[in-house]
């Protein structure tokens, strides 16, 4: 089998001759490596997906307080914020867990092209996993990242969200 090495001389449409494999020709690339290097993802690509996460929790948050303040006719008083401050930790929840199970990557992860390394390659993480990942996150951001400052010494440092999972991330 052909290494992939991301020329475009490995492209299908350029005529070089496939590789036969079981009677049938397929382009090398086409197939899985027998042996994938798992290269972790560096900690500006996880400040990017944190950041992009961040962002669209907020964004649809902010939405939420306005169409409440249109409903109503008034802003936010202390306890609303209070209560709007639960509901972004609440909706922080449903945007980091479903997708972490049904995607392996939240949005901002996809967006930095990274995802969690599940224990198995070709399965998901397990629910537990998961939240535990979305905890690690939370107490990143509630410390306003100063958990990273371990992870910062060293490139291959797990984060508290990798070293709670038990899934440290990758690029893709």
């Amino acid at each position: 089998m052909r290494e992939h090495s991301g020329s475009l001389d490995d492209f299908p449409l350029h005529g070089g001759a496939p590789e036969v494999l079981g009677g049938r020709e397929s382009p090398g690339w086409l197939e899985p490596s027998a042996s994938p290097v798992e290269i972790a993802a560096p900690l500006p690509a996880r400040c990017t997906a944190a950041a992009a996460d961040i962002a669209s929790i907020v964004l649809i948050g902010a939405i939420a307080i306005l169409g409440a303040r249109a409903a109503t006719g008034s802003g936010p008083r202390l306890a609303g914020v209070a209560w709007a401050i639960g509901f972004l930790v609440y909706l922080s929840l449903f945007a980091t867990v479903p997708p972490l199970l049904l995607f392996g990557k939240t949005i901002g992860m996809a967006l930095a092209e990274i995802s969690a390394l599940p224990e198995v390659p070709g399965s998901r993480l397990s629910p537990a996993a998961a939240l535990r990942r979305w905890l690690g996150t939370l107490g990143t951001v509630a410390t306003g990242g100063i958990l990273l400052l371990w992870t910062a010494r060293s490139p291959e440092a797990p984060t508290p969200a990798d070293r709670l999972s038990g899934h440290p991330l990758t690029l893709d």
